[in-house]
């Protein structure tokens, strides 16, 4: 009896105890939160935004945006596509009053609404994917330029030039996002030859950011939206709360919380893609005083790049440049003006020379070449040049002049001709042209007096005029009219399609007047500074008074644009 007794009185006095302990933890649970207890809640998530396009229930298509009217940054595989992301405070909170029920919740604010796209159906979504398609043609096309520009740029130069590595490597992100283009393209246009149901989803991916950069962050799904309090609810993954984590608050004291940060601070908007803003693109690389300085790549709006060195803002030093129906630009820099290609001379080049009478004639004197002697042993002295080891290079090509307007010949054409062949050299013929007669009986006379035979280089026409010369002829449309016609008489009546030497400074000038010269026909271009000059080629003059042994007073000396393998690619396509 005492026992039974005794017994009920502990009960009695345990579960007073439990209860005082839930009445004192009532109350605690019921005290408003200090704002310390609430930081403590706060966690950092990246919220990632992009579009998907359904055809009948299935995702065909992913998008990173929207803008002016059309898809931005399409693929058929959403983890390649870049996306719009924002980085927001969010809180840890309860599901329960007065109950630790967590379980992973975490409250934050309503960014990156959906568009009203996702509104949109049938027609409309039909002409907004036809508006992204034609934009995407549009990309398409100008990637294509940048890579045939840079595909006759690594055709034509090897690993051990300075830059070659730079424009590989360019040329390789451009080819990657050519085919992915190709691809969503064909999707879309596949797509949109049936008659699908379309529809248009704003999808989202959100990421709790851990406290370190050794962790990784830690996947969430989205629970509920509440528009009327524009905030999301969501939960971790693995629906868990961290060890050591408690949190007093649920959904209105998360909201009071966000409120409350979002006045002292702002969101962190990400940009779709890398770098800080400079002059319509996109920097990345060192800076100084709020400007590119150092070693960076720039990405334009326009689609262009270049990637290279900068000082105080401008493209100064190395660099290369390269933009949709554009030269490719690799080289020197300076103030944001190219300068030129720096070539390294070696023997690995293709080194050949041009002959006229200068070569025999000197001061009333007459000299024959030594062709049993020849080599080159220097490249001139009207430009530095960078030399790697010792200039004694073999002549691999001679052009020897033959006629010059309708009744110069050249009295040693024949000999040199004949001896340069016996030599072992490859041979071409070469005609100055005039501008007192025109082009079509300048190439009559041209194919009258001149030779080719098996193995010869294509026919040269040398265009030298002044600016007096070319405006006593009628102006530059009559000098193109002519020299048209010359060209076309000789590829006709020859089989080969002839090189166009010019002047750098002419090129600079008239070419631009006649693009389709430089489209349709190799060009060799006299340019003699340090730089090469920044057009395609066949060759380069890069000296006129070099000095090749057996052969009296200076000699042009000229450079094929390639190296060996090049250059025997150019015998079997173009010779005779």
């Amino acid at each position: 009896m005492f026992s039974t007794s005794r017994q009920r009185r502990i009960k009695y006095v345990g579960a007073g105890i439990v209860l005082a302990l839930l009445f004192i933890y009532i109350i605690f649970r019921c005290l408003p939160p200090s704002v310390e207890e609430v930081d403590k809640c706060g966690v950092s998530v990246r919220q990632e935004t992009y579009y998907a396009v359904e055809a009948d229930g299935k995702t065909v298509a992913y998008f990173a945006d929207y803008a002016d009217s059309s898809f931005v940054s399409g693929s058929v595989n959403k983890d390649s596509i870049p996306t719009r992301s924002v980085r927001q405070q969010g809180y840890w909170v309860n599901r329960w009053p007065l109950i630790p029920s967590c379980r992973g919740r975490i409250l934050i604010r309503w960014d990156y609404r959906p568009s009203t796209i996702v509104n949109l159906k049938g027609v409309g979504v039909q002409q907004l994917l036809c508006q992204t398609v034609a934009k995407m043609d549009g990309e398409l096309d100008g990637l294509q330029t940048k890579r045939n520009e840079m595909g006759y740029y690594l055709r034509v130069h090897s690993v051990q030039d300075y830059g070659y590595n730079k424009v590989a490597d360019y040329n390789a992100e451009v080819v990657q996002a050519m085919d992915s283009l190709r691809r969503i393209i064909k999707v879309l246009d596949s797509t949109l030859a049936t008659s699908a149901r379309l529809r248009i989803l704003q999808l989202n991916r959100y990421t709790l950011l851990p406290s370190s950069k050794k962790e990784k962050g830690t996947a969430c799904n989205r629970l509920e939206t509440d528009k009327e309090q524009g905030s999301v609810l969501l939960q971790t993954e693995d629906a868990s709360t961290p060890l050591g984590v408690f949190t007093p608050l649920q959904k209105a004291g998360g909201l009071a919380a966000l409120k409350r940060y979002y006045t002292r601070h702002s969101r962190i908007v990400g940009n779709l893609l890398v770098g800080v803003r400079f002059e319509g693109g996109r920097y990345v690389g060192e800076m100084e005083k709020g400007v590119p300085n150092g070693y960076g790549k720039y990405f334009g709006d326009d689609g262009s790049y270049y990637d290279g060195h900068w000082k105080e803002g401008k493209r100064s030093g190395f660099g290369i440049y390269v933009a949709p129906h554009e030269y490719l630009q690799v080289g020197e820099w300076k103030a944001n003006v190219f300068k030129g290609e720096r070539l390294t001379y070696n023997p690995d080049r293709v080194y050949g020379i041009d002959l006229s009478r200068y070569q025999h004639e000197d001061h009333g004197k007459v000299y024959k070449i030594h062709w049993d002697r020849l080599r080159i042993t220097d490249l001139g002295t009207l430009s530095t040049k960078t030399i790697k080891g010792k200039v004694d290079y073999p002549i691999s090509f001679a052009y020897v002049k033959s006629t010059e307007g309708c009744t110069v010949l050249n009295a040693y054409y024949g000999a040199d001709y004949k001896a340069a062949r016996a030599h072992g050299i490859r041979t071409g013929t070469y005609h100055f042209f005039s501008t007192k007669s025109a082009g079509t009986a300048q190439a009559k006379y041209f194919l009258k007096y001149s030779r080719f035979l098996k193995g010869d280089l294509p026919p040269v026409l040398d265009v030298e005029p002044s600016d007096a010369q070319i405006a006593a002829m009628g102006g530059s449309a009559v000098m193109f009219h002519h020299i048209r016609a010359w060209m076309s008489y000789v590829y006709k009546h020859t089989g080969r399609r002839p090189i166009l030497y010019i002047s750098q400074v002419f090129a600079n000038t008239y070419m631009p007047l006649a693009p389709d010269l430089g489209d349709n026909y190799h060009v060799w271009i006299a340019r003699y500074g340090e730089y090469k000059p920044n057009f395609k080629l066949a060759y380069w003059q890069l000296s006129p008074d070099g000095t090749v042994r057996g052969i009296h007073g200076g000699v042009d000396i000229n450079v094929f644009n390639g190296y060996r393998n090049q250059y025997e690619e150019f015998l079997k396509r173009h010779c005779f």
